[in-house]
Parts: structure tokens; C-alpha cells; sequence
């Protein structure tokens, strides 16, 4: 089973005079956000998929009962 990194790969740090700018806090937000919205991306489409498994099997299983 394949694991999500959701650790974030560009979040600003702390400068070294030690202050916070807006731009560091921003990227943090949208990289933040940006995470959140891979996540729940993943669960629809792994979602979808099994509907689409689910879907399969159903058709299957009724072919098989009607042509027996």
C-alpha cells in the first residue's frame, strides 16, 4: 500500500534575523491548501475507482445470472 507524503516541500522557515515575512507565511497557506486539495483530489478518484469495481463486478454477476 502506497503511502501520501503530505509533508510540505516548500513551506518557508524561519529567516535568520529570525522575523516571518508575508510572502513565507503566504507560501506556507497556499502550499498548505494545496495539500488539503491533493488529498481529498485522491480520495474521490480512489473513490471512483471503487465504484467502478463495484459497478463491474454487479454487471458481471448479473450477466452470469441470466445467461445461467
Amino acid at each position: 500500500m502506497a503511502f501520501m507524503n503530505l509533508a510540505p516541500s516548500r513551506a518557508g522557515y524561519l529567516q535568520a534575523s529570525g522575523l516571518v515575512g508575508k510572502a513565507t507565511t503566504a507560501r506556507r497557506q497556499n502550499t498548505w491548501h494545496r495539500t488539503v486539495l491533493e488529498a481529498v483530489g485522491t480520495f474521490f478518484l480512489l473513490a471512483g475507482i471503487a465504484v467502478g469495481i463495484l459497478t463491474l463486478r454487479f454487471a458481471l454477476v448479473l450477466i452470469h445470472g441470466v445467461m445461467l
